[in-house]
């Protein structure tokens, strides 16, 4: 019996479900459909299938709210800044709104940070979630300007070599790459900007799939058209933060007036305006990561073959000369006034004093707010920057941190030497006696970042500049940088060596497992100091037997000395290990 064309039987099961919706229901669907050959289920499932409908593409406002929060490079010990290479890296967050329509849409973030990690970026307020996430690429630069207009025709704007005027003259881009620009034009094939006159095109084709900032792109779903107000927050690499103090030394008081000044950078190519500020400081750790990177070619409008001037040849009748513009001036003056040819002229250039009659002094402006006290982010601290700014691109920018006057300070005299004395062999006792070992105290500035001593906040790393009133004179006594520091930390602020105090240390006599070692401490000064002196003890290594009080400060043994002004003192003990 003759077998008729496949014929479908569906049941009412894969009607109610479509095929694309459930796997397990689409077997249920195939299994009770009666056809003959395998023709019919394939016609069946095409007619199941309905594409998805393209998706709209709608792009947000302008962030109409920013918030950056700056990351400290944890690799960056102290150092200044380069804007070329940044270490760290910021949390943005962006307030916009966008006009969703009912179904799957691409809503598109155009300006937001070059340096954009894009798998870190949360959108939230979207009524239907993200389904995907894109980073565009395709930047309207002069490199992908060029590749999009390779094989069509454009305007080559030139210098016209006879009337040297500018002129537009049709050509073909031929390629486009690192190693120059070929275009053709009806004389023929050659390379941008090897004429030697200026020249350039003028771009006449459509920009479609091109933007002059970068974007991210997310994939959308809205039950229905709505407006909202959704919040982007995103990682961007490119940034950092560093902390900048000033001191005002007042050492009659021994007080010092401190500021403090937070400096903002961004790499990056784009803005942040009117953006609310916080940093963190502490170490944070941070695992290794990669970025994906545009891979595209650059375009590089250049002539080859690249010469130099050695390569070419001199004309025999037009030797090389030194352009000087003003030697015919040298020879009109040196002419007035009588000189010879061959005598030596200088050209000084002076200004004229001006002067004006002030008729107000300018008033003084207002200190800044203080600052808001700083949060604890887990084991980090966060300060918030009490003013909206704007972080510019490829900028750097400083903004207030503290300002505390009348901090009380100690000034002391530190120097460091190795218990044992170097200058000692056991199996040489003609040194025994001989050698004075010097050491160079350091001067140091010493508080304590308390309530008591007008401080009482934590302080992030940074550099100082302490400066001091000198006959009605600012100067610098020093630089030191600055260790993060808790509140209740010892704050000591390094100056440098001191010359008025000198130490001098030799060992007076030895034994098999000791050494008897004198001090000799000088103050040449008209004040008072302090000093400590400080040594670094390993092993089984004792220091007793001493003339003075032996305490420990940061785990190593100290002795604290008291010196007149233009005084010499001494100073015994012993050293002993096992």
């Amino acid at each position: 019996m003759p077998q008729g064309p496949p014929v479908l039987r569906p049941s009412k099961d894969c009607f109610l479900l479509p095929a694309w919706r459930e796997n397990r229901r689409t077997e249920r669907c195939f299994d009770k459909l009666s056809t003959v050959g395998l023709g019919g289920v394939a016609l069946w499932s095409l007619a199941l299938f309905v594409p998805p409908a393209s998706a709209q593409e709608v792009s947000a406002s302008d962030p109409t709210d920013l918030s950056v929060t700056i990351y400290r490079d944890p690799n960056r010990n102290g150092g200044n800044l380069q804007l070329n290479a940044l270490g760290g890296f910021a949390v943005v967050t962006e307030t916009r709104r966008v006009t969703l329509p009912a179904g799957r849409a691409r809503l598109r973030f155009v300006g937001v940070v070059d340096g954009i990690i894009p798998e870190s970026a949360i959108v939230t307020g979207l009524p239907g979630g993200v389904i995907e996430k894109n980073r565009d690429a395709a930047l309207l630069s002069p490199a992908t300007l060029l590749r999009a207009v390779q094989g069509k025709q454009v305007q080559l704007r030139r210098t016209n070599r006879d009337t040297g005027k500018t002129e537009l003259v049709p050509a073909k881009v031929i390629s486009a790459s690192e190693d120059g620009v070929l275009f053709e034009t009806a004389a023929g094939k050659e390379a941008l900007r090897c004429s030697g006159f200026p020249e350039t095109f003028a771009y006449g084709i459509d920009t479609a799939g091109l933007s002059a900032k970068p974007v991210l792109s997310v994939q959308t779903r809205s039950p229905r058209a709505m407006t909202t107000e959704v919040k982007l927050t995103y990682l961007a690499q490119g940034f950092d933060w560093s902390a900048s103090y000033t001191g005002d030394v007042n050492p009659a008081a021994r007080t010092m007036n401190l500021g403090g000044w937070i400096t903002l950078a961004n790499g990056n190519s784009v803005s942040l305006p009117d953006a609310q500020v916080q940093i963190v400081a502490g170490g944070l750790r941070r695992e290794a990561w990669r970025r994906l990177i545009d891979g595209s070619a650059r375009a590089v409008a250049r002539c080859w073959p690249m010469q130099r001037t050695h390569m070419i040849p001199q004309r025999p009748e037009r030797p090389y000369q030194l352009v000087r513009p003003y030697e015919r001036q040298i020879e009109y003056l040196k002419a007035g006034f009588g000189l010879a040819e061959d005598a030596a002229m200088d050209i000084v250039v002076t200004g004229a004093m001006r002067r004006e009659s002030v008729v107000a002094s300018p008033v003084a402006a207002p200190p800044p707010p203080p600052p808001p006290p700083p949060e604890q982010l887990g084991d980090l601290k966060l300060y918030r920057v009490p003013h909206r700014t704007t972080i510019a691109a490829r900028q750097m920018k400083q903004t207030r941190l503290i300002e505390q006057s009348n901090v009380g300070f100690e000034r002391i005299y530190r120097v460091t030497f190795a218990a044992m004395d170097p200058n000692v062999s056991d199996y040489l006792n003609d040194r025994v006696g001989a050698d004075w070992q010097r050491g160079n105290p350091e001067a140091i500035l010493r508080t304590k970042n308390d309530k008591a001593h007008n401080l009482g906040l934590p302080l992030p790393s940074g550099a100082f500049v302490i400066s001091q009133d000198q006959g009605q004179r600012t100067m610098m006594i020093g630089q030191p940088d600055l260790r993060d520091t808790a509140e209740d930390e010892k704050v000591e602020l390094a100056l440098g060596p001191a010359p008025d105090v000198t130490v001098e240390r030799r060992t007076v006599s030895r034994g098999k497992r000791y050494q008897r070692q004198e001090i000799k401490i000088s103050n040449a000064g008209a004040e008072p100091v302090t000093l400590e002196l400080r040594y670094n003890v390993w092993g089984a290594i004792i220091l007793d037997d001493a003339d003075g009080t032996l305490t420990k400060q940061d785990g190593l043994p100290t002795f604290t000395l008291n010196l007149a002004p233009n005084s010499v003192q001494s100073l015994h003990y012993t050293v002993r290990w096992q």
